[in-house]
């Protein structure tokens, strides 16, 4: 599947915030940015990717964890990863998600009454941006194709795709969303049309290509990505 600012709209206005890989800068700020978290008790948010509808950005609390986050521009709709591995993950799950024909007839289906009037955003000068994608959905499951059943003042949900550590939901209660969450169903990204999958499997894949070409960045992260709030390392689960 090819991904392109030009067919996919949420994606377009890309733009990685990195000019200079510099491994040594890039240890230097996010030390400085994690010291100034925890000596102001506030949360530090360091963009390093965004788009028309999507962010990736570093999330550091305050005497907390350091972690990966996906958002829409907005920044209240957002689900937050622990490493480079889960923000792969999240890619897969919604590439393989959106070419799923079953899923999509039963999305078509439990979303077609949902009506969005959001904005439409557009760009003065467009940049080409564009990645292939491979359709591959090694290593994630699919469970019963159902809907939850809906009752008035309640929330339901059904679990139609899951990897390791991500579950894909219908969930239905006041709105009717697609959500993606992790072991903590609290810690989400809902959308109320499948194809946001698209536009999320397209961001992401962009920002994986970007990081593969400044692996520094990386290096520099995943030490903070795998400490916890007392700066001791994090055991792997």
């Amino acid at each position: 599947m090819k991904c392109s600012t030009e067919s996919v709209k949420d994606i377009r206005g890309f733009n990685f915030l990195i000019s200079d890989c510099n491994k040594e800068f890039f240890t230097s700020k996010f030390e400085e940015f994690r010291k100034l978290s925890n000596e102001s008790g506030k949360t530090y948010i360091i963009r390093l990717a965004e788009s028309n509808y999507f962010r990736f950005e570093v999330l550091m609390i305050s005497n907390g964890p350091t972690l990966l986050s996906i958002s829409t521009s907005r920044g209240t709709n957002n689900i937050t990863l622990r490493d480079f591995t889960l923000l792969e993950e999240l890619g897969k799950l919604s590439c393989c998600a959106y070419n799923n024909q079953q899923l999509k007839e039963l999305f078509d289906k439990f979303l077609s009454s949902q009506t969005s009037n959001e904005s439409e955003v557009v760009d003065l000068m467009d940049k080409r941006e564009e990645v292939d994608v491979k359709e591959e959905c090694q290593g994630i499951t699919q469970k019963e194709l159902k809907l939850p059943e809906q009752s008035e003042g309640k929330w339901s949900s059904t679990e139609l795709l899951s990897t390791e550590r991500l579950v894909l939901k219908a969930l239905a209660g006041q709105v009717k969303f697609l959500t993606i969450s992790t072991e903590r169903p609290q810690n989400s990204i809902k959308f109320t049309s499948f194809e946001r999958l698209k536009s999320l499997c397209c961001f992401i894949n962009l920002v994986l290509a970007k990081l593969d070409q400044c692996p520094s960045l990386k290096e520099s992260l995943d030490p903070l990505l795998h400490q916890d709030s007392s700066g001791k390392r994090k055991r792997k689960r």
